[in-house]
């Protein structure tokens, strides 16, 4: 019995060697090609235009306060040549803002990277990884991105009017957020009955506690980098103010003589 326990044990020890754990190398690799998996042009798309139309706000209201507190009639409005040229100024301060932390779509990365690691041990990640990489997996992660993470991101700005369809100045970004919806033709019926890959993925972990993850603390962080990112641009406006003046002054002259 003693040489029979000895020769389990050793049996058992050899297997553990056999199959390592996974290292956190091995976890980060995996973590890295989840990532890499995903776009992130959903998340950007609707940043830009959230932080565009913020910026127009506090351009706008600038404006119109400069122009109250400098004593300048009614005639000093959006229809003005030199509110025009003011207000251009200001968004390409905006514009700025957004090119760096926006556009650059490391900061998606950098979120889906943290979450990822704080929730999905190696073999998780890789598992969705590998499932990504398959056909199928490419369209689950299509739905997930737009219906999960899209619809997520912008029903918190349109429900709080933080994002609207009708700010004039915005129109390019508000495009380009459509043509990422349609461009993964969301209103298509995927069919995903009959591979197992799919469906392991649908109704069980850790395809169900990704999505989650996704849909809470995912859109939770992209979230907060958005607004943080809407007050800067706020912050910029009010920095440059004193470019208004000279706009106030051309006008003042213009409509003097």
């Amino acid at each position: 019995m003693g040489v029979g326990r000895t020769l389990v044990a050793a049996i058992g020890a050899f297997s553990m060697l056999a199959v390592p754990a996974w290292s956190d190398e091995m976890k980060d690799d995996a973590i890295a090609r989840l990532v890499a998996a995903h776009e992130p042009d959903v998340a950007v798309a609707v940043g830009r235009l959230a932080v565009k139309q913020a910026g127009l706000g506090a351009a706008r209201a600038l404006l119109a306060k400069r122009g109250r507190d400098a004593g300048l009639d009614r005639g000093w409005n959006a229809a003005t040549p030199e509110w025009q040229a003011a207000e251009a100024r200001l968004v390409g301060v905006v514009e700025e803002v957004i090119a760096s932390q926006i556009n650059d779509p490391a900061w998606v990365r950098a979120i889906l990277t943290e979450q990822f690691s704080r929730l999905l041990n190696g073999e998780e990640a890789d598992e969705i990884a590998t499932h990504f990489a398959t056909d199928m997996g490419r369209e689950q992660r299509t739905v997930v991105e737009i219906k999960v993470v899209g619809e997520l991101l912008l029903a918190n700005y349109t429900f709080t009017s933080r994002i609207d369809n009708n700010v004039r100045g915005s129109e390019r970004e508000y495009a380009g957020m459509q043509k990422v919806w349609a461009d993964r033709e969301p209103f298509r019926v995927r069919d995903f009955d009959g591979d197992a890959g799919a469906q392991r993925f649908g109704v069980r972990n850790p395809g169900v506690k990704y999505v989650k993850m996704l849909a809470l603390q995912g859109v939770e962080a992209m979230i907060n980098h958005i607004d943080e990112v809407r007050a800067e641009a706020v912050d910029a406006v009010k920095a440059n103010a004193k470019d208004i003046d000279p706009f106030i002054q051309t006008y003042r002259q213009r409509t003097a003589e």
